[in-house]
């Protein structure tokens, strides 16, 4: 099976036997959920949950095909976990209180899906990335057997768009993915570390939520779109570059494809193989991203402009304070530095704030 494929089906409702049924077309088209799940493997279900709103909102993956996907793996034999870690704390309140509002609590009790309350933590020392030197992922995510990434179709105020690749950032337990933000907090370092994150947790499958989407103000204040779709595919790159392409938007206007694109790790959209649902035939028109590099927000209904924000944010970040009366000169804190920002000063390390990574 070529990993440039992708699935595209029409879904106009989140109908149960409706969303059903479409699911189980896409996957027949990739040989079925067999060709992903083998029985007794534990599939972990990586939905988008990133705040505490009802389904209805279209911030969060819609229960109706967290339910389906639910019932394939379990057909295949496979012990479906149903996860996420939102923004804010990772406790098991807040992932209770997100499950019940979401509907996926109700999704769990209605199929024995299991809903991930393990709140641990692995430190991978050895990624290959040049961008970290070590990657904190939730334990659940590294226990896994087999990931079914489970995104929401929706604009972004960083990134402009949001699917299959930025879905995976929640790989990263709780407050570590603010740390991940304070490291990275252009666009462009945080893209190509976002894509660098999905080739290290290489979901098996991705199926895109795309029934009813999100558009302006995304990720979560935004206004629902009636899309219809689903995307399904073995490659988040892929579908990435298919669904970027609907929504009418360029390669090169979305940072997350045009990094894969530019690292090999999809070919252009037009050379994807797009199965079912011809992609002219259901085009989006007008859908609304902010802009590029994420300029602005909204507070209040009110367009703010980011860049007196950013100035002030950067003021206060954390950073190195020494304490003169008890520093040595030793040296050791200069040579464990991981971005080599250290240097040894008269009385104390000085630091280069403009490239401290606030480890």
């Amino acid at each position: 099976m070529p990993a440039d494929e992708v699935v595209l089906e029409r879904c106009p409702s989140y109908e149960p036997d409706l969303v059903e049924k479409k699911v189980q077309v896409s996957l027949d088209h990739l040989g079925g959920m067999a060709a992903f799940v083998r029985p007794g493997q534990r599939v972990l279900l990586k939905v988008n949950l990133l705040t505490r709103r009802p389904p209805e909102d279209a911030v969060t993956t819609h229960p109706a095909l967290v339910r389906a996907v639910v019932r394939e793996v379990q057909r295949a034999g496979g012990q479906p976990v149903i996860y996420d870690s939102p923004g804010g704390p990772f406790t098991r309140r807040s992932l209770e209180a997100i499950y019940e509002t979401s509907g996926l609590k109700e999704v769990a009790l209605e199929t024995g899906a299991e809903l991930n309350y393990n709140l641990a933590a692995v430190e991978l020392e050895h990624t290959g990335s040049a961008l970290f030197h070590g990657l904190t992922l939730s334990k659940a995510v590294i226990e896994a057997d087999v990931i079914i990434n489970l995104p929401k179709l929706k604009s972004h105020g960083l990134t402009r768009y949001t699917g299959a690749v930025k879905n995976l950032f929640g790989c990263i337990p709780g407050l570590s993915k603010a740390e991940c933000h304070v490291r990275l907090p252009e666009v462009e370092p945080f893209s190509r570390f976002l894509v660098e994150l999905a080739r290290q947790v290489a979901p098996a499958l991705t199926i895109m939520d795309a029934v009813v989407g999100m558009e302006g103000e995304g990720p979560s204040a935004g206004t629902p779109r009636q899309l219809g779709l689903l995307l399904t595919s073995s490659s988040p790159f892929a579908l990435d570059a298919v669904a970027v392409s609907l929504l009418g938007l360029k390669t090169a206007e979305v940072s997350t494809t045009r990094v894969a694109e530019e690292m090999g790790l999809v070919a252009p959209a037009r050379q994807i193989a797009v199965r079912g649902v011809r992609p002219d035939e259901v085009a989006v028109e007008n859908f609304e991203v902010p802009p590029p590099g994420g300029s602005s927000f909204r507070l209040f209904g009110q367009r703010i402009p980011l860049g007196p924000l950013k100035k002030a944010a950067e003021l206060l970040k954390p950073r190195p304070v020494f304490a003169p009366d008890k520093c040595r000169r030793c040296g050791v804190c200069i040579r464990n530095c991981p971005a080599k920002v250290l240097s040894l000063g008269t009385w104390v390390p000085q630091v280069d704030l403009k490239n401290c990574i606030r480890c």
